[in-house]
């Protein structure tokens, strides 16, 4: 019969395996990057408590960096622009291009007609998928009269279509896209969204 000190170096190395799990499993939430109608917190979430400043304590404010401009802007969305990227694509057609992509926030280069769009004061909207670096760009030139890009072109490994109508142009980007069909559900949503 093994002693007690034998059985707990046997036992030893699965307990540490299922703390280690569990304690992994806690910080998943199922369904967060689908979206939703209106956020709703967690079942698991509670509320705390805000520490405000004490009367001593001074409060610094960061200083504001101005925005880059030219085509090498950041692709956070909005890149340039007033329209609100949940206007230009919403959160469910996002969804339903890809579950897996979300706004993004890396810095890239933007890619032929949307680079266009942006320095004739147009708005972009940029979403990454959340695991690689699949993109999807979309640039909105409202008043865009006079405005001319190719309908299909491809820069690196983007495929960039571009449609226009009435006063308004609009340009997808993305890995997905090799030809202008293929991104003509998401020029056609982007369009009827901007009405």
């Amino acid at each position: 019969m093994p002693s007690r000190t034998q059985r707990i170096r046997r036992l030893l190395p699965a307990a540490i395996i299922a703390s280690a799990t569990a304690l992994a499993l806690t910080g998943c939430e199922p369904g967060v990057l689908a979206p939703s109608e209106s956020p709703s917190p967690s079942a698991s979430s509670s509320p705390t408590a805000t520490p405000s400043p004490s009367a001593t304590t001074p409060v610094e404010s960061p200083e504001p960096t101005p925005a880059p401009t030219g085509s090498a802007l950041p692709t956070t969305p909005p890149v340039a622009g007033d329209v609100p990227c949940s206007q230009v694509y919403t959160a469910d057609q996002l969804y339903a291009f890809n579950p897996n992509f979300a706004p993004s926030s890396d810095a890239g280069t933007l890619p032929g007609a949307i680079s266009d769009i942006v320095d004739a004061g147009g708005t972009v909207c940029a979403f990454q998928h959340v695991t690689g670096g699949d993109r999807l760009v979309v640039g909105v030139l409202q008043q865009a009269d006079g405005f001319q890009a190719p309908v299909f072109e491809t820069v690196g490994d983007l495929g960039v279509a571009t449609a226009p109508s009435g006063g308004t142009v609009v340009s997808v980007a993305s890995q997905y896209f090799a030809s202008e069909q293929d991104a003509r559900e998401v020029l056609d949503q982007v369009l009827a969204n901007l009405g």
